[in-house]
């Protein structure tokens, strides 16, 4: 299967020598298929590329496949297999019609798996899994499937997909591979891998001032920004609410939220009502994230779940303290030492921390050294992460193969 001319290995494959399988055998490069549900613009879809990015420069050759978008397609890159895998995801669709759609996926992927000798697969998220299931059956090809995070209504559900459609579990959260364990996950099935976050590049001073003035913020003025898709799990209802209670006590506050999303009227009516649509900035889908980073003083996220946020990630390479919600694996990054922690929907804590941090620039000046140190983690660097992720792959194609 695959590239199996080119393994190495020292002597007869024993027991013991299966068993220590990652140590003995080496390889020069594997033919893999990265499945996501679609390529719009988002954490899980820049994970996917960064990723490929790192084995295609390691000599692998890596395939990506999924709904075609403004970050993934033929035009873009030459090995993308288009997949409506995002008709399977719809949730407004009946189950008649998802399975359909689910078939009809399994079937061009089957087509395309017969034109190209994988080695192994790696599905992000429920539909991508499903899918690649349907298609490999019996093929013995590794399967992969990450925990990205889900509403927590829905983690049963993607634990019994793991069982079913899955060899291996992956997710860069303890926190959240413990919730799929709860569940029922075997737990010698799941691996923690770090987010191998590719570092932006630095931010223009030009760039960052042009930025404030045309928010129109003073030198006095505070930033409290967040980047975040305008939907449900992001809970910027919340975010508005907090915002509201926090003017009424500190005027030299603005609140700017970067990223487009489904609820995007909503939010902005909401902020409407609420009084405050001048000191709270929908910013819309930002390309200059370190510019806008560096115009901050603040980071605040308050999500209704997550798995671990890119977002907090490059805010502490900015240096700027984070306020975030208890959820997933937040707390793994989040502490008193960098920034503040909330409970889900906690308006007031919210609130409070908000003031806090905005009323300190001490607090915020230590807080956000800390967040810079932090940030340097190797479980952030992606050429350690993705090694990481090439040496996961190599021991589980190995042990195939053997």
């Amino acid at each position: 299967m695959g590239q199996a001319g080119l393994w190495k290995t020292s002597g007869p494959v024993t027991k013991e020598k299966r068993e220590k399988v990652s140590v003995v055998v080496t390889f020069r490069h594997m033919k893999i298929l990265q499945v996501g549900t679609n390529f719009k613009q988002g954490g899980i879809q820049r994970h996917i590329l960064d990723l490929t990015q790192f084995l295609r420069t390691q000599g692998h050759h890596v395939m990506v496949a999924g709904a075609p978008d403004v970050w993934g397609g033929r035009d873009i890159d030459p090995d993308f297999l288009p997949l409506s895998l995002d008709r399977v995801a719809n949730d407004s669709s009946s189950v008649a019609v998802r399975f359909t759609q689910a078939m009809k996926c399994a079937r061009e992927l089957r087509r395309f798996a017969a034109k190209n000798d994988f080695d192994l697969v790696h599905c992000h998220e429920t539909a991508p899994a499903i899918v690649a299931k349907m298609a490999f059956a019996w093929s013995g090809i590794p399967k992969i499937i990450t925990f990205h995070g889900s509403a927590p209504d829905r983690t049963r559900q993607f634990a019994r997909v793991s069982k079913y459609c899955a060899d291996r579990v992956v997710s860069p959260s303890r926190t959240t591979l413990q919730s799929l364990v709860d569940y029922g996950v075997d737990p010698e099935k799941t691996k923690m891998l770090g987010l191998g976050i590719t570092p932006q590049a630095a931010p223009s001073v030009q760039k960052v001032q042009s930025i404030r003035s045309s928010l129109q913020l003073a030198d006095t003025d505070i930033l409290c920004l967040s980047l975040s898709r305008l939907g449900y799990q992001k809970g910027i209802d919340i975010m508005i609410d907090v915002a509201q209670q926090v003017l009424a006590k500190q005027s030299n506050i603005v609140f700017a939220v970067g990223g487009t999303g489904p609820l995007e009227d909503e939010v902005r009516l909401l902020a409407k009502q609420a009084g405050i649509a001048d000191r709270f900035r929908f910013l819309g889908s930002i390309s200059e994230v370190p510019e806008y980073l560096a115009a901050a003083n603040i980071f605040l996220l308050t999500s209704r779940w997550e798995a671990l946020p890119i977002s907090i990630v490059e805010a502490f390479r900015a240096g700027l303290p984070v306020i975030a919600t208890d959820c997933g694996g937040v707390k793994e990054l989040v502490g008193d030492a960098v920034g503040r922690l909330c409970q889900v929907g906690d308006v007031d804590g919210l609130t409070a921390a908000v003031l806090e941090l905005a009323g300190n620039n001490d607090l915020r000046a230590r807080l956000a050294k800390n967040a810079a140190k932090l940030s340097k983690s190797d479980r952030f660097d992606p050429d350690h992460v993705h090694g990481e992720f090439e040496h996961f792959y190599q021991s589980l194609v190995a042990k195939q193969n053997t």
